[in-house]
């Protein structure tokens, strides 16, 4: 099979992003002559610059759905993408995601053949519509199997980031970051999944008095909930230190010494860089979206969060 252009697809948020990244390395190894492209959501484009073997990345939000924190995407930005995905002419494209309009869109790209795991009304859209996702299997048992129709068998998958960019943007920071911190991340998209805020304080007081500076990571708004408590000032906030990017924000977690987090995007970033991480999922869906990166990991999995203490997240970092 003559391969030339070969187009990943992720029009997904951020942890799926980096879930679907694992898919490059095997991609680039089995075609290492072919131009490697990554299309996703423009807020995800500066994680999917970093991702080993890629070639170009199209960021553009779908116009039928909304990134966090962000409004749905322009119609007319979305149809600029499309003829850019269109006039590069790619041989394949693999959806990591293949909801109908996510397929439809790659189909009208005209992009010959086009593999994904069947959803509900995707198959007319698919070239290779594989047996549907089984949510009890891990992410990337599941998505190994989107390279089965290339004959490429690469099991166990593990997703992968390059900090070797973001030198730059690692050194500014280190002006203002202490050497040594641990990056704590106390949201998530649902804040019932969260474990509360007093007890994410009392973590970082004891982590300090143990052996690392603090590294808070969140956006300026979930941020203000700590400005506005007992916070130290001693901690570092990444929205007070960074130019607002999520390329600072990755720059940041990729020299943590540890990250603690809720089950969301920076945690898998963390361990995309090899960052030994603590991922707490209340409940989340500890048995599929495990941290699955090249770094070190441990889960602290519970129903609800409530219950949740500092003695039982210390125990897991000292297990890690």
């Amino acid at each position: 099979m003559s391969v030339d252009r070969i187009l990943l697809v992720s029009l997904d948020n951020l942890g799926d992003m980096v879930f679907a990244s694992a898919l490059a390395p095997p991609l680039r190894e089995r075609f290492p002559k072919a131009t490697l492209d990554i299309w996703c959501k423009e807020y995800t484009a500066d994680v999917a610059r970093l991702v080993p073997g890629v070639n170009d990345v199209i960021g553009s939000d779908p116009f039928w759905d909304r990134a966090p924190g962000r409004a749905k995407g322009s119609r007319a930005a979305f149809l600029r993408a499309m003829r850019t995905v269109r006039s590069r002419r790619y041989d394949i494209a693999l959806l990591a995601a293949a909801p109908w309009r996510t397929a439809a869109a790659v189909a009208a790209a005209r992009i010959p053949v086009r593999i994904g795991l069947r959803r509900r009304k995707n198959r007319a859209f698919l070239t290779n519509a594989l047996p549907d996702e089984n949510p009890r299997e891990p992410v990337l048992s599941e998505l190994a199997r989107l390279l089965e129709p290339l004959g490429i068998t690469a099991l166990p998958l593990r997703y992968r980031l390059d900090p070797a960019s973001l030198t730059t943007r690692r050194t500014r920071l280190m002006a203002t970051i202490p050497d040594s911190y641990v990056a704590l991340h106390p949201f998530a998209s649902k804040e019932n999944r969260c474990v509360p805020l007093p007890v994410w304080i009392d973590l970082a007081r004891r982590l300090s008095l143990r052996w690392a500076s603090i590294l808070w990571i969140g956006s300026p708004s979930e941020l203000d909930a700590l400005r506005t408590g007992a916070s130290d000032p001693a901690w570092r906030l990444i929205d007070r230190d960074s130019d607002g990017t999520l390329a600072d924000t990755a720059a940041a977690l990729s020299g943590a010494k540890l990250f603690i987090g809720h089950d969301s995007g920076p945690l898998h970033i963390a361990g995309a860089f090899g960052v030994p991480v603590l991922g707490i999922f209340a409940p989340g869906e500890p048995l599929r979206t495990f941290p699955q990166g090249v770094g070190p990991a441990r889960m602290l999995a519970r129903p609800s969060p409530n219950g949740i203490t500092v003695d039982d997240i210390l125990r897991e970092i000292d297990a890690l």
